[in-house]
């Protein structure tokens, strides 16, 4: 009887471990591998404008590059706030400023998204803004935990912020469930009209899944 109960006690331990392994290798999978994955975004949207075409607008059109936070002069950009049409996501590696040109960027990216999304009757969702301006100090942080990240990064001029393409803020129970696949060629459709209208530069980020957007103005 008391051998039986130790192969009892012993499988279940067995069973405990065992759920315990297979849950963490899949958190691991889906936060560092699955979340790059293509959602079914049409090939049409994969913008692949070169880091030094959104460098070259960026040091056109922005800022002189903050070495800290403390040196950051914000007196001639606008804050970037969660709002009715994006929500900013916690900033760990860049602060919520961007030159009014690229802030009316992003505030039109928000609102086509959503008049599309209201037009296809699906239920209203707002954007997710992921990284705005970082400073010479973010940008080596980041580059310690993100080997994606460049030295020489737009965001450091204040005129470029990055949408995720695989997560978005839904703020209605009203219209038809969307799906990410939906909202993402939506969101790319959008793109696509602002960068044929000569408004920004877009690159499709699969690592870190993003757009990364700079203003051209």
């Amino acid at each position: 009887m008391e051998k039986k109960q130790n192969t009892w006690v012993v499988t279940f331990i067995v069973l405990i471990l065992t759920s315990i392994f297979v849950g963490v290798v899949w958190y691991a999978y889906d936060h560092y591998v699955n979340r790059g994955k293509d959602v079914g975004v049409n090939h049409r949207y994969l913008f692949g404008d070169a880091n030094n075409t959104h460098l070259k607008a960026a040091r056109e059109k922005g800022i002189k590059p903050p070495a800290n936070r403390d040196e950051l002069d914000v007196s001639k950009l606008v804050k970037i706030e969660t709002c009715d049409l994006y929500k900013v996501d916690p900033l760990e590696y860049s602060v919520p400023y961007l030159t009014p040109a690229a802030k009316a960027l992003l505030d039109e990216i928000g609102s086509r998204f959503q008049k599309a999304m209201s037009e296809q009757g699906l239920k209203k969702h707002r954007l997710i803004v992921t990284s705005v301006l970082r400073t010479d100090d973010d940008v080596n942080r980041l580059r310690k935990v993100n080997g994606n990240a460049t030295k020489n990064s737009p965001h450091r001029y204040a005129t470029t912020f990055d949408i995720t393409y695989v997560r978005y803020d839904r703020m209605s129970l009203k219209g038809q469930a969307a799906s990410r696949q939906q909202m993402a060629n939506i969101l790319g459709e959008v793109l696509e009209g602002l960068r044929k209208e000569g408004r920004c530069y877009v690159r499709y980020e699969r690592l870190e899944p993003c757009y990364h957007i700079t203003s051209r103005r």
